[in-house]
């Protein structure tokens, strides 16, 4: 009678635990488009709150800005091609004192630049006939690559900084300052969005058709925040008075920098006469 008693009390398992899952879930990336889209967000958010740039130089901020203006001006206006080849090695030059890990983040940004540039000058290009294209094509490239000089040298912060330094109009600095604080507020709002999509999902493909409600939501969301923004302004009577007391000074370390710009001018004067 005990026996019966155990053998009728003893724990079973349910058939649906017993039961072995086969479910195969197919995970491809060529698929993942959130994923890859999550990745490009969070190098995007890193680009906008990294504070220190790809290398860190003496030079002030508004010398590098001014340098960068001076040299596009300088370029622009030539029309030697041994000019824009000598620019292009002095650049090349001060990249080569560079860490190499900084060395080839520059070339990377560089080869974007090209690469962006092209998708928009490559049909200006076949269906026109220039005489001085190897002088187009080189004035380009050398501006490119003093612009990746200048990205990889210079943060978002330090170029804010710079153009408080050289007077600016206080509306611009305002503008792309919450331009750039937009950007970051909608990417990680953005962000956000497609980490709840890739929990819902549970690796599944997503469909491509969430790409447009995702823009919408974005679309709307940074439309309150910039309404609720300026009401914010207007309540608190932001009315740009503040007085910029900030002042360009040449530093010790702008003194090699600023020799090498100097050569720059001379060369451009020389190749000119």
């Amino acid at each position: 009678m005990v026996q019966n008693m155990n053998n009728s009390t003893d724990p079973k398992l349910p058939t649906w635990l017993t039961t072995k899952n086969d479910t195969h879930l197919d995970f491809k990336k060529k698929h993942d488009f959130v994923g890859v889209n999550i990745s490009s967000i969070g190098k995007l958010l890193h680009f906008l709150t990294n504070v220190t740039p790809v290398y860190h130089v003496d030079s002030s901020p508004w010398f590098r800005v001014c340098s960068l203006l001076l040299t596009t001006l300088l370029v622009l206006l030539s029309q030697n091609v041994i000019f824009l080849w000598a620019v292009s090695l002095i650049i090349l030059g001060q990249i080569a004192f560079f860490p190499g890990n900084a060395i080839l983040a520059i070339l990377k940004k560089y080869f974007k630049l090209i690469l962006f540039t092209l998708i928009f000058i490559l049909p200006s290009l076949l269906l026109s006939h220039k005489a001085d294209l190897a002088l187009f094509l080189m004035r380009i490239g050398t501006l490119l690559l003093a612009l990746a000089y200048f990205s990889g040298t210079t943060s978002w912060q330090q170029f804010i900084l710079a153009l408080k330094q050289l007077h600016f109009p206080s509306v611009l600095i305002l503008t792309l300052d919450i331009t750039v604080k937009y950007c970051y507020l909608a990417g990680i709002y953005l962000q956000e969005s497609l980490y709840s999509i890739r929990f819902k999902t549970l690796g599944q493909k997503a469909s491509l058709h969430l790409l447009g409600n995702l823009i919408g939501e974005l679309y709307l969301s940074l439309k309150q925040r910039m309404n609720d923004l300026y009401q914010a302004m207007v309540l608190r009577g932001y009315k740009l008075s503040n007085t910029n007391k900030m002042r360009p000074r040449f530093q010790k370390h702008d003194l090699i920098p600023g020799l090498i710009l100097l050569a720059i001018c001379a060369l451009f004067i020389v190749m000119r006469g």
